[in-house]
């Protein structure tokens, strides 16, 4: 009887160690796999972004053989057409360019190098047309500007250090859009409605009357009806402005400029978006670039994502 039981509990034992192994041997390979996995994902990551990255040299190029061969920036260039999906072994590319000095620099509210009371009635038209507050131009010009002088409607440190989350004004140009969130009266949405029209650069710049799109020329021309900017794009898409007097010249009636000061029709900033994947990865490279006269484009900042 004893013997038996012993050879029963034997059988039991060697079926639990058999059961074991089963378990452990499946563990590590389950374990093996995911760590492959792994690795295949880490590598496709590694890829995807290494050609993210390479898309903002394929720009700088492209911009650089332009401002070789022509002496205004156009939307009929080739830069300013997107890189379309492009197949890869494994994956795809895709890109685009944009000429930011077609929109309104939020640091022109307060650079003493332009006119600031023409940059601020462009922002008071767009701030109308998007239904926001112009007063809140006060308080991204105090953002802005160095001193802690507080103007009619904006806001310096004072009121920042009594809110709810105490912060101080930055008292220094904007660096992305997404900053004048912070700002009195403006808000997450504020800025998303921005965004198409607005963008935060380095150094005062001038508007560029070739790539500007259209609400953007409607609230940077006075008296620039519907109509009006209908026929001035129609006239730019079939001949280019070849300088700000061309521009003005070919102007609507009763549309005018008081100044040819803020204007250009050529750019120095450019937004450089570039998307790759990689098997199941994706990678997103965005940069300013900064192109001088002659000069191989510059990277003012940039994101890899």
């Amino acid at each position: 009887m004893n013997g038996t039981v012993q050879r029963g509990t034997a059988l039991i034992i060697a079926m639990v160690i058999a059961a074991l192994a089963a378990t452990v041997a499946m563990s590590l390979a389950a374990n093996q796999q995911q760590w492959f996995a792994s690795m295949m994902n880490r590598r496709d990551q590694v890829q995807a972004q290494a050609l993210a990255q390479a898309g903002v040299q394929w720009a700088r190029q492209i911009l650089f053989e332009d401002a070789r061969t022509t002496n205004i920036d156009t939307l009929a260039e080739p830069w300013a057409f997107p890189l379309p999906t492009t197949p890869l072994e494994n994956g795809s590319v895709e890109g685009r360019i944009i000429d930011v000095q077609g929109l309104l620099n939020v640091n022109n509210l307060v650079s003493g190098d332009v006119d600031v009371a023409a940059e601020r009635a462009r922002f008071e038209r767009l701030f109308a047309r998007l239904g926001l507050p112009s007063t809140s131009l006060d308080a991204i010009a105090d953002w802005i500007d160095a001193d802690s002088v507080t103007r009619a409607s904006g806001a310096e440190d004072g009121w920042y250090a009594q809110q709810s989350n105490p912060m101080l004004a930055a008292n220094a140009p904007v660096v992305r859009t997404a900053e004048i969130a912070l700002v009195r009266g403006m808000s997450p949405a504020a800025v998303t409605a921005l965004a198409p029209y607005v963008v935060a650069l380095p150094a005062p710049t001038k508007l560029n009357v070739n790539t500007a799109s259209g609400p953007v020329l409607a609230v940077s021309v006075d008296s620039l009806g519907a109509t009006g900017l209908s026929a001035l794009l129609a006239s730019r898409a079939e001949t280019p402005f070849t300088s700000v007097a061309d521009f003005r010249t070919r102007l609507p009636q009763g549309a005018t400029i008081q100044s040819e000061a803020g204007f250009d029709v050529r750019s120095s900033y450019f937004l450089v978006t570039v998307v790759a994947r990689q098997g199941d990865t994706r990678a997103q490279a965005r940069a300013l670039l900064e192109r001088g006269k002659g000069a191989w484009p510059t990277i003012v900042w940039q994101t890899l994502e």
